[in-house]
């Protein structure tokens, strides 16, 4: 964000987004950045995807090759989907935490369409334990240039019952 002139900048807000809605904008896509660790390091990387399941039994569907790394992990993940619009000055962001598994001979799942085409017959699943999600808005500001989010995280919860969330930490950078 840069100042329009020399007395007024632009300043993000952040809304919280129900665990409904969140979901709801996993929905929407189908292509996101699936987080594993590799020699001791976070590494994301791009893939396609179906989500499966309702509720608390969300499960996020991939699939590779058997012989690339994601097709060789299994362990603690995260999944993250996002849209921004530089024109408008919003966005949004989702954060899926589990466990990523190999997934065979199992039917019912949707085929997630790799744009990757070849030796694509490694199924992988995360199972989701948490989700969080916040939106992001630009507005105008005269006191400085700031930028706020809040950091939320929780089990998730059935749409009927949102969950009791912990304390939220939230940063103010000036």
């Amino acid at each position: 964000m840069q100042a329009n002139d020399s007395t007024t900048v632009r300043q993000a807000s952040h809304f919280d987004v129900p665990s409904w809605d969140a979901v709801s904008l996993l929905r929407s896509r189908h292509h996101g950045r699936l987080c594993v660790i590799d020699h001791g390091t976070p590494l994301a990387l791009p893939v396609n995807y179906k989500l499966v399941g309702r509720d608390v039994e969300l499960r996020i569907v991939i699939r590779t090759s058997s012989t690339g790394l994601l097709g060789r992990y299994e362990g603690p993940a995260s999944f993250e989907v996002d849209d921004i619009d530089e024109a408008h000055e919003r966005a949004w962001s989702v954060v899926a935490r589990g466990a990523l598994r190999h997934a065979t001979a199992d039917p019912t799942l949707p085929d997630p369409e790799p744009w990757v085409a070849g030796d694509r017959h490694r199924w992988l699943v995360l199972d989701v334990h948490s989700l969080s999600a916040r939106r992001f808005t630009g507005t105008t500001s005269a006191d400085g240039f700031t930028v706020d989010w809040t950091l939320e995280s929780g089990p998730v919860q059935p749409a009927h019952q949102e969950a009791k969330s912990p304390p939220s930490q939230t940063r103010r950078f000036m």
